[in-house]
């Protein structure tokens, strides 16, 4: 039987289809999380769980594993002030 050769990292539809799986769950996280009383163990779970994922999409995607997007304001057109 052939093995298939392993690489070291994920290829990029591999990538894509995890990061659409991954929006997915988010929206569907944040939707139960709305519904929930905050600070209770649902919602901790629920908030431990969205910061799993952007842990592990960071990790993937090749960013420091507490990457944070940087917030630009509305109006400056995407530029950094």
């Amino acid at each position: 039987m052939v093995r298939r050769r392993r690489h070291e990292q994920v290829s990029e539809y591999n990538l894509g289809q995890i990061e659409r799986q991954a929006f997915r769950l988010e929206v569907e996280l944040r939707a139960a999380q709305l519904a929930l009383k905050p600070f209770g163990p649902h919602w901790d779970a629920i908030d431990q769980l969205h910061r799993d994922v952007k842990r592990a999409l960071n990790l993937l995607n090749g960013r420091p594993a507490d990457y944070e997007e940087p917030h630009f304001a509305p109006m400056s057109r995407g530029r950094r002030i």
